[in-house]
């Protein structure tokens, strides 16, 4: 248009999102960890064992659920 100012042509082209590649997917078989993998906790807890441990909870009180 004769009005416009130049370089106002329309709205400013944006630039596109780049992405990172997916990684390639990994079989079961091929996720387990080594035998001395220093990351690899032997210890199985869960539920009230897990929580004192890792958060360094406290029990006040426990109830038992019948």
């Amino acid at each position: 248009p004769a009005g416009a100012p130049a370089g106002a042509a329309g709205p400013p082209a944006r630039p596109s999102a780049y992405r990172e590649p997916e990684p390639p997917p990994i079989a079961p078989e091929d996720d387990i960890p080594a035998e001395d993998d220093p990351d690899l906790d032997e210890s199985v807890l869960s539920g009230h064992d897990l929580i004192v441990r890792e958060l360094g909870a406290t029990v006040i009180e426990e109830i038992a659920n019948e």
